[in-house]
């Protein structure tokens, strides 16, 4: 059985990790993997270490004539077996490759929406007649998807991103002073690139239900939070003094290290939110949207607190709660720490992949 994944790895952050090392688990456990990168990374090397053929072409467009030519001629000189697409490009084009070829196809949805039946474009990647598995990286994604598939329904199926809670044993809490919040103060962080869908303007908006408490600090982190239309938003608000914005910061975990509680605010989206991951390996109980896969990471009053998107006050109730009751607070993070430690297993990912690729090897 010969594997070729085709995906990015671009940089050695942490979105690339939980596949990177399910695929080097993949090929300890005999699969033989080879993997298809934009560029050098970090994962080059350990890719090569391990065994496996690295081969490197960047992927520019949805449809882009070198490319497919480039994947379909790896296909045949290598006679792989199954082709692994782990994103739109390398689906649209990675499919067309395969075309008319005796290889399996599987691509990888990661977030709920766009895939519709109704759609045109749906039947360009994953609703192709030609893809044979789409993995889906929750049940909540799996269910969106089957729901726009008119035959074989079960072609989608849910293998998890796999995590290791050792890979944050060495993550240490930045000084609190460092990113002018207060030693004392009840300190709540929100860490996502600030695209409409993550809902910032609520999490914000909260604070409005919270002006009593003057110990309440709000930390935002990640790529456009610093935008003129948040800082509008936060001047509004009654604890303007009590927000700490951020832009990227490569950091951030130690932040989240440092804080009490972790937020997530989407309002659509979301197939298996690697922040609230992060902030769960953290021991770090979360608030987050009852929306996708949130709800199997956080079980509600478990592991966390779910709550209805698009409300603030929702928002501020669950935050005073924890707040008012830290030994409740206590559980919960030990909870959600254990929950990842035991039902997010990297070694989990692994089994239930091989076991994708040895069925579609006997169909």
């Amino acid at each position: 059985m010969k594997v070729l994944v085709v995906s990015g790895f671009a940089s050695k952050g942490n979105s690339s990790r939980p596949l990177a090392e399910m695929l080097l688990g993949l090929k300890r456990n005999g699969v033989d993997v080879d993997v298809l990168v934009a560029g050098y990374s970090h994962y080059y090397d350990l890719f090569l270490n391990a065994g496996m053929k690295v081969f490197v072409h960047h992927i520019s467009r949805k449809f882009h004539i070198p490319s497919i030519r480039y994947i379909r001629n790896l296909v045949k000189s290598n006679k792989y077996d199954i082709i692994h697409l782990y994103n739109n490009k390398a689906a649209n084009n990675g499919i067309l490759a395969a075309t008319g070829l005796p290889v399996k196809v599987v691509t990888y949805r990661g977030y709920t929406g766009n895939v519709l039946w109704y759609k045109p474009t749906s039947y360009i990647n994953h609703l192709n007649p030609k893809v044979d598995k789409i993995t889906c990286v929750s049940n909540a994604v799996r269910d969106q998807v089957r729901r726009q598939i008119l035959f074989n329904k079960n072609k989608a199926i849910t293998v998890y991103k796999g995590h290791d809670t050792n890979w944050y044993k060495d993550i240490k809490p930045v000084s609190r002073e460092g990113i002018g919040v207060p030693d004392e103060a009840f300190m709540i962080v929100l860490v996502a690139n600030a695209r409409i869908m993550k809902g910032v303007k609520y999490f914000i908006e909260a604070s409005h239900y919270l002006k009593d408490d003057s110990n309440i600090h709000f930390v935002m982190i990640g790529k456009g939070m610093d935008s003129p239309e948040y800082k509008a938003m936060i001047n509004k608000s009654p604890l303007k003094e009590h927000f700490h914005v951020f832009g990227f910061r490569s950091d951030s975990l130690n932040i989240v290290s440092s804080s009490d509680v972790a937020v997530l605010t989407s309002i659509k989206g979301e197939g298996l939110s690697r922040t609230t991951i992060e902030a769960m390996s953290l021991s770090k109980p979360v608030i987050a949207t009852d929306i996708g896969g949130n709800s199997e990471l956080v079980i509600h009053n478990k592991t966390g607190v779910l709550i209805p998107p698009k409300s603030p006050q929702a928002i501020a109730e669950a935050i005073r709660k924890m707040k008012n009751n830290p030994g409740w607070r206590k559980n919960l993070a030990e909870n959600a720490y254990n929950h990842i430690d035991t039902n997010f297993r990297v070694e989990n990912s692994v089994q239930q992949m091989k076991k994708v690729y040895e069925n579609l090897m006997s169909q």
